[in-house]
């Protein structure tokens, strides 16, 4: 009895071990991610993408007067890159989802850049509905 529940011990810890181990090297490439995006290379891409849909964009005559990355959106993308959103002027209603790609080792590319129907609409677009 007592060789059955050490064995049966052993296992649980194994497996204890097992799991957290995972959970400790998602943590660990979600840090990355959040990394990567927050970056100076990135920022510079949303900027640009940003002024390229508004002008004025990051000024205050600008539709677009500020953004913020979230943080909790962060997702590795199955298909290759990394997904993110981008929050516009604090309003949760404003956003844009990018994804980036790795070119290459030292080259990082935006792509993507599905906008919210209500910037859509700011921005006097057409929305592809």
């Amino acid at each position: 009895m007592k060789i059955v529940v050490k064995i049966l011990v052993g296992i649980l810890i194994a497996i204890a071990i097992g799991i957290g181990g995972f959970k400790l090297m998602q943590k660990i490439e979600h840090d990355q991610m959040v990394e990567i995006v927050k970056g100076e290379e990135v920022r510079k891409m949303v900027e640009e993408r940003l002024i390229s849909y508004d002008a004025k964009a990051l000024t205050e005559e600008g539709i677009i007067r500020s953004y913020s990355i979230d943080s909790a959106s962060i997702r590795r993308n199955p298909m290759g890159g990394i997904n993110f959103s981008v929050y516009l002027n604090n309003d949760d209603t404003l956003y844009i989802n990018y994804r980036i790609e790795k070119i290459r080792d030292d080259i990082v590319k935006l792509v993507g850049g599905g906008k919210s129907s209500d910037l859509t609409r700011l921005l006097g677009e057409e929305a592809n509905e």
